[in-house]
């Protein structure tokens, strides 16, 4: 079971990916696909970690600035 501690931490992740893609479903689709620069691993995998979710708001931060990685 997820801690609500846990879920807190995500929500912002998860709400940043929208803002960025624009929907609920590109959000979930870009977080769900393996990405050649998170060594092909999908970015909700990364969300289990602090640094995970560092690398992944980064990620989002870039894409939002469209700043090449």
């Amino acid at each position: 079971m997820t801690s609500p501690a846990a879920v807190a931490r995500l929500v912002p992740v998860i709400a940043h990916a929208v803002a960025v893609f624009g929907d609920e479903q590109k959000a979930t689709h870009w977080l769900s696909t393996p990405l050649p620069l998170l060594d092909n691993r999908a970015p909700a995998e990364l969300l289990v970690t602090d640094d995970g979710i560092e690398l992944v708001e980064r990620t989002l931060t870039r894409i939002e600035h469209n700043i090449p990685s």
